[in-house]
């Protein structure tokens, strides 16, 4: 049974995926009962976000904090300004990036989640120390956790 959890801000775990996003883990498959997850994520000037992919399992939700992020939709792409959300079903093509000189935060959400905390932690062990993994390597990763590329 979930525990009523409360996280304040700038805590949580974090990790770091290359050196343009650290991501916020604020509620886990485990806290949740695997009904959601909740992540904090942190973006550089410019920095590409995910590439069009699709959960085939899993519902995702955007919410613009800080800065622009431009996001593809299906064949549309659209930039959010802070208090912009986007709400994608299963199975609909997706992908993010920071449009902005400026950084971006954005909160993302996951119903259900999947361990997605475990897709986040294991993109930072991928990218570590300047790394780029191989598209094999990360298509296998996002394999894992109801991620596939479009």
């Amino acid at each position: 049974m979930s525990l009523p959890l409360y996280v304040p801000a700038g805590e949580g775990e974090s990790v770091r995926i290359r050196d343009t996003k650290k991501t916020f883990i604020k509620l886990t498959h485990e806290q949740s009962d695997g009904e959601f997850g909740f992540y904090e994520h942190h973006m550089a000037p410019e920095a590409n976000g995910a590439s069009p992919h699709v959960h085939d399992k899993s519902t995702e939700m955007f919410y613009v904090v800080k800065g622009e992020i431009e996001f593809t939709i299906g064949d549309e792409k659209v930039v959010g300004e802070p208090g912009a959300f986007a709400y994608v079903p299963k199975g609909a093509p997706h992908g993010f990036t920071n449009h902005g000189q400026e950084n971006a935060i954005l909160l993302i959400m996951f119903m259900p989640v999947f361990h997605r905390e475990d897709y986040f932690r294991g993109l930072e062990r991928l990218t570590a120390n300047g790394r780029n993994p191989s598209m094999e390597e990360l298509q296998e990763h996002m394999a894992k956790y109801d991620q596939v590329m479009v």
